[in-house]
């Protein structure tokens, strides 16, 4: 998970994008006006402009007003273009993910966030891989036991439904204020065929102070 810092002017968002893209992206010019795969890519920190490069697209350019949004976004070159409308991640409140969202769609979703820091308020299992001699089996484990959990919510006072976001234990998080995370939404599971606390959960891939 990686903290991210929204665009606030058009300039230096061009500049990030249109970068020339890596070393091996030969056909990648930087300042030429168009942004490819290998640009965007380049820009979010990934390998390949999927969906973790769309959130990242999505949340940087936010702020920015509904013409310089279009300016960036005319910019992708027309393949890549076609693939973010399509696919582009969906700001959604925190109190509309459980209800009408689920596993395997990216959401963007900001709100006030605590961290859940005991078991007993929060139930769900995950499915991860475990290989067992030379067979991969599926195995459900408690999702505390591998993420530190977030609970988010579209007020302060906590009264609405709320969405769960799932974080790196170890990576550093200011849950202060209004907090946004961009990620994928995964299935949670319960214990002995009983309900988990939410079907959903948001593992981050970004966030920002908002």
């Amino acid at each position: 998970m990686h903290e991210l810092k929204p665009s606030t002017s058009l300039g230096p968002l061009k500049k990030a994008l249109d970068n020339g893209g890596r070393f091996y992206n030969f056909f990648d010019d930087e300042n030429d006006e168009k942004i490819s795969r290998g640009e965007l890519a380049k820009a979010a920190g990934v390998f390949t402009a999927g969906i973790q490069a769309f959130l990242y697209l999505q949340m940087t350019k936010q702020d920015l007003d509904d013409r310089d949004q279009q300016t960036v976004i005319a910019m992708l070159d027309d393949k890549l273009r076609k693939s973010f409308e399509k696919k582009k991640p969906a700001f959604v409140a925190p109190s509309q993910v459980d209800a009408n969202h689920k596993a395997g769609e990216a959401v963007i979703v900001t709100g006030f966030a605590r961290e859940i820091d005991q078991q007993k308020l929060f139930t769900g299992f995950i499915i991860v891989p475990i290989m067992i001699g030379k067979v991969m089996m599926p195995m459900m484990i408690p999702i505390h036991s591998l993420y530190r959990i977030i609970e988010v919510c579209d007020d302060d006072k906590f009264k609405k439904p709320t969405s769960v976001v799932a974080t790196p234990i170890k990576k550093p998080l200011d849950v202060s204020g209004m907090v946004q995370f961009g990620g994928v939404l995964k299935e949670l599971k319960g214990k002995d065929n009983q309900p988990p606390t939410h079907p959903v959960y948001l593992e981050a891939i970004y966030w920002m102070k908002r």
